[in-house]
């Protein structure tokens, strides 16, 4: 319990700090315009990314195909549309999200976020409704979603989980094509450190962008998860810093699909009663 708090309370923290600086503004200035202040569009085009990875869920074996399309919706404001499809252990899993956002790249972003994802092996879904910021400053980047979730085991369990989810990472670009990440989840009553690492490849090497990632999990009741891919970005060549900050807001599927699994593995948190 003392575990959980902490981690909830310094999920609070960095998400209150995040939410309460996005009320101020920061102007971009265009060398050689010193008196022209102007603001970067939310979205700098219709963009879009595709990647493919597999990695384990403790034993049990997993692919997916994820992808997204961002567009501008005027300016300051942009859409989002997420998507997943794979197998784990045979069985069909898919699902979708959307984020509707404010974002000045040379600061950060403010949005609402919902997803739903379904998997096949007993009828089960994650769904939630949230909403999601992110802070930019020099090389660094704190990204937060949190909200509502209902986790429904389907035919393995009577009642849903209906509750409270909250992620957060930091984020470090060693330089503009590198980024490291560590994090926190909390979701379906449990808590998860998260890690992650993503690599964009020499973009003269290829028509557009590509990266090597990989991700992890280590959580309570003896939870963990590794998997790793490779993800092409689609739109104007750049770097990867000022792809997650120009282009698209980052996808939050992946861990739709180890919430069901988590009362699968663990009935107790699932259920009406995990809550009271």
């Amino acid at each position: 319990m003392k575990t959980k708090n902490l981690f909830l309370g310094s999920t609070a923290l960095i998400s209150g700090l995040l939410l309460s600086t996005m009320s101020f503004s920061a102007d971009l200035y265009v060398v050689g315009e010193p008196t022209l202040p102007t603001v970067l569009p939310a979205v700098s085009g219709i963009n879009g990314k595709i990647a493919v990875q597999g990695g384990a869920f403790d034993d049990e074996g997993f692919g997916l195909l994820t992808g997204a399309i961002s567009v501008p919706l005027g300016t300051q404001f942009g859409l989002q549309a997420d998507g997943l499809i794979g197998a784990r252990e045979g069985d069909f899993v898919g699902g979708g999200g959307a984020h509707l956002f404010w974002r000045d790249p040379s600061y950060g972003l403010l949005g609402i976020y919902g997803s739903y994802t379904h998997r096949e092996d007993f009828d089960g879904h994650v769904a939630r409704l949230g909403v999601e910021g992110e802070y930019y400053y020099n090389n660094w980047t704190i990204r937060t979603v949190l909200g509502a979730e209902s986790i429904d085991a389907g035919s393995a369990f009577v009642e849903p989980d209906d509750g409270f989810f909250a992620f957060t990472d930091v984020s470090y670009y060693i330089n503009e094509n590198l980024e490291l990440s560590v994090g926190h989840r909390f979701t379906a009553d449990r808590n998860a450190l998260a890690l992650g690492a993503e690599y964009q490849l020499d973009q003269s090497l290829f028509n557009n962008g590509v990266s090597l990632f990989a991700e992890g999990r280590i959580g309570e009741d003896d939870y963990s998860a590794v998997w790793a891919g490779v993800r092409v970005y689609l739109g104007d060549d750049k770097s990867l810093m000022r792809r997650h900050r120009e282009d698209d807001p980052d996808l939050w599927g992946d861990e739709d699909l180890f919430d069901v699994e988590a009362c699968d593995r663990d009935g107790e948190n699932c259920g009406s009663e995990a809550l009271t």
